[in-house]
């Protein structure tokens, strides 16, 4: 509920949002993830290999971060835009069509 917004905002830490929306994305939506951001598919599927889930994510929110320039002073990538980004862009639809549910 809260990826959609039927939560507010406030309520809840926007950055933990984006990280378990990104989760879902990598898990089930990952060719739609690999192109609206424009990433590197070869770089995450090895960062799937050697790293685990969540460092994997965090350098997903890197790669967005730069590529949407979301970027504060030194070049560091600003993880809240970075997530306001991403819940956005799910919000209105702009990653595509997804559903959060699971088929069995």
């Amino acid at each position: 509920m809260a990826f959609t917004g039927t939560i507010k905002d406030e309520i809840l830490e926007q950055e933990e949002i984006a990280f378990y929306l990104l989760k879902h994305l990598l898990n089930n939506h990952f060719e739609l993830l690999v192109k609206k951001y424009r990433l590197d598919q070869e770089k995450i599927q090895n960062d799937l290999k050697q790293l685990d889930e969540n460092q994997t994510i965090m350098n997903l929110v890197e790669q967005i971060g730069k590529n949407r320039g979301a970027l504060v002073s030194g070049g560091k990538v600003d993880n809240k835009r970075v997530s306001n980004i991403l819940l956005q862009d799910f919000r209105e639809g702009r990653i595509g069509r997804i559903t959060l549910e699971k088929c069995e």
